[in-house]
């Protein structure tokens, strides 16, 4: 096996530096304060294990170990975090919940509205079109490929047509 600490030296550099697995085995083969780092004596060129043991190893000292690995990789730059006044927050990662505000989304929230306040304030509607929205969504769907182009027109047609008749009957 490989040497305990060249696995929590190579996950420490990882931690560090913000790299993959992959990544990291590819740095420590290039550069030389890696190696040192890791407590080899001379340079060498092969690499100390294959990337995936390194996720083997991560199990195997479990969270509370990763935990303390975080802890120190902290503390190692604890003076140059002070010494910043900055933070920079990388926020690429996290998810975005934007959708665009396409007509058929629009009508459909029309619809469910005005469904909403009519059995809010007891109105009797003729229909509430619920099957009709689902089959016409699924029309709608498939809007951009050429051969559906034209029936996605027509069940956008219809929703507006729909929506009209809702508002109207309210």
């Amino acid at each position: 096996g490989t040497p305990i600490r060249t696995m929590v030296g190579l996950l420490l550099l990882k931690r560090i530096y913000n790299l993959g697995d992959e990544t990291v085995i590819e740095q420590w083969v290039q550069n030389p304060y890696f190696q040192y780092f890791c407590g080899e004596a001379e340079f060498q060129w092969k690499p100390p294990c294959d990337p995936s043991d390194m996720v083997h190893f991560r199990k195997r000292i479990g969270e509370q170990g990763a935990e303390k690995i975080l802890e120190v990789s902290i503390d190692a730059r604890r003076d140059e975090i002070k010494t910043t006044n900055d933070v920079l927050v990388d926020t690429t990662a996290q998810e975005k919940n934007i959708t665009y505000p396409t007509d058929s989304k629009l009508l459909i929230k029309v619809i469910k509205r005005c469904n909403k306040i009519a059995k809010q304030e007891g109105v009797e509607q003729r229909q509430t079109y619920h099957r009709t929205m689902k089959k016409l969504l699924l029309k709608q769907r498939f809007a951009h490929h050429p051969k559906r182009k034209k029936e996605a027109k027509a069940a956008l047609r219809k929703l507006r047509t729909i929506a009209g008749r809702l508002v109207r009957e309210l």
